[in-house]
């Protein structure tokens, strides 16, 4: 299946700001994200990783204040968590993908299996034809706000899922890449030092009598 990729500013910006979602309010929040990201340890689980980064960027999508003036609005519609804007009948859904987001040649991979909720949205965009005049309620296309957070670097895309096997996306119609590899530095670990970290602990007394 053909994928559209929009990799150019004057291409990317403009369907962005179609789209209502402000290219400087997606690197906020992926920043936002990796910070939060960067306590989750190397030993851990890989779906702690794809929790993690769906957790806190659905937190800081629901949030922020501009997305919020531009009509967006929380959206737990079909079991699946995200937000959605019904003046343009988009679900945004936030999703943790592998080092092939913003690549040009090869499409990205979640790292965590979306559930059967996630599958049936995934299958109606393949076949989904907008027709204003059916008024059974609201029929949001699914994107996914994929962000891929390593120590290397953060790249970003917003793109529409059309196709998955066994959980696995291996297909998008449309591809917007906000911050390709290499462009924004990897997330950084805070280290503390030993010193700082030696806190002695209070003495704790048994009260007599």
């Amino acid at each position: 299946m053909t994928t559209k990729v929009f990799t150019d500013e004057s291409e990317v910006i403009p369907l962005l700001i179609k789209m209502r979602l402000p290219r400087h309010v997606l690197l906020e929040l992926a920043s936002k994200v990796a910070g939060e990201r960067a306590n989750v340890a190397e030993c851990e689980p890989t779906a702690v990783v794809g929790f993690e980064t769906w957790r806190w960027g659905t937190r800081f999508s629901r949030e922020d204040e501009t997305l919020k003036k531009l009509a967006w609005v929380s959206c737990d519609r079909d079991q699946v968590n995200g937000i959605r804007n019904p003046d343009i009948g988009i679900k945004l859904v936030v999703c943790s993908t592998d080092l092939n987001t913003g690549n040009l040649v090869k499409a990205p991979k979640n790292i965590t299996e979306r559930g059967p909720a996630s599958c049936k949205l995934i299958g109606a965009n393949s076949q989904q034809i907008k027709m204003d005049f059916i008024a059974e309620g609201p029929n949001d296309e699914l994107w996914y706000l994929c962000l891929h957070l390593s120590d290397k670097w953060i790249a970003i895309e917003v793109s529409r899922p059309d196709s998955e096997i066994g959980g696995v996306i291996n297909n998008f119609s449309h591809r917007i890449v906000v911050a390709p590899p290499g462009e924004i530095p990897g997330i950084r670990k805070v280290v503390v030092s030993e010193d700082f970290a030696d806190v002695p602990r209070p003495q704790v007394e048994r009260k007599r009598g």
